[in-house]
């Protein structure tokens, strides 16, 4: 196994989860808006072996990427409850939520859509 790959891999559980937080939502949101397209050319110019696998490695860039993001916003969110503004902890967190948890989530979506599509047409489904 894979160590380092293995947070990627996402289980049955997790896309029903997130599409009852409404991540689902977003991303068609972010269809109607034209944001995937832009994100999905440019992930046609990034290497690799196939435009699967590009994209695939490019689901994982951007949720690491993400992951990244909402831990500094974190940060910004404990200094603001430790100078004493919960207020703005709050919103911090829920800016924070919106523009890196809930893309990540999108993600783990599409790269479980994805994959568990791969593995149904090799034969050796889920």
């Amino acid at each position: 196994m894979d160590v380092a790959r293995y947070r990627y891999r996402v289980r049955l559980f997790e896309p029903r989860i997130y599409t009852l937080l409404g991540a689902e939502a977003l991303r068609r949101l972010l269809d109607l808006d034209g944001w995937n397209r832009i994100i999905k050319q440019m992930r046609r110019t990034e290497q690799g072996a196939s435009g699967t696998a590009r994209f695939l490695r490019g689901t994982e860039q951007s949720e690491t990427g993400h992951l990244r993001g909402f831990s500094a916003t974190a940060v910004l969110a404990i200094m603001a409850a430790a100078t004493s503004h919960p207020r703005g902890a709050a919103l911090i967190l829920l800016l924070g939520m919106i523009l890196h948890l809930y893309p990540v989530m999108i993600q783990r979506i599409t790269r479980f859509r994805i994959t568990s599509r791969r593995t149904n047409i090799n034969g050796s489904g889920r």
